[in-house]
């Protein structure tokens, strides 16, 4: 199987935006990305999604939407493990789930959601980290077929 292949689901929907060769344009952040595949996979079981309202970096007058998930880490080839939740921030996105979609998830009364990130990438400052990516999307795969991509 080529590493293109193990990108795809079988119904052809692209699992990550990570590079997966190196880069000449941009080796370190190429190498500095593939750690996080590692450590956390490349698609999570979606808990929850929310929005909140943020001041633009430029204009503090100025709110803007940030969307924020609640997602558990369903592979079983990572280094954090099976189980951990994880937040992951969108900024400029509003949250596609609504109060009742989020109470159905929590009830299962709704299916579970396999999401995957374009764009992730993890940030640390003064002893604080977290997760940022620049959209969301949610794959036609079962959890049990998740946790083996």
């Amino acid at each position: 199987m080529s590493n293109n292949l193990k990108n795809v689901t079988k119904d052809g929907e692209l699992l990550s935006t990570f590079l997966e060769s190196n880069s000449k344009r941009t080796p370190i952040q190429t190498a500095l990305t593939r750690p996080l595949i590692e450590a956390i996979g490349k698609c999570f079981l979606l808990l929850s999604g929310s929005t909140e309202m943020i001041p633009e970096a430029n204009d503090d007058k100025k709110m803007i939407p940030r969307a924020i998930y609640e997602v558990r880490i369903i592979s079983q080839n990572t280094l954090l493990p099976i189980g951990t939740v994880l937040t992951v921030k969108i900024k400029n996105s509003k949250s596609i789930l609504n109060d009742q979609q989020n109470q159905a998830l929590l009830f299962g009364q709704e299916t579970n959601k396999i999401v995957v990130f374009d764009d992730l990438s993890h940030w640390s400052f003064n002893n604080t980290e977290g997760l940022s990516a620049s959209n969301i999307r949610i794959l036609d795969v079962t959890p049990q077929e998740a946790m083996n991509l």
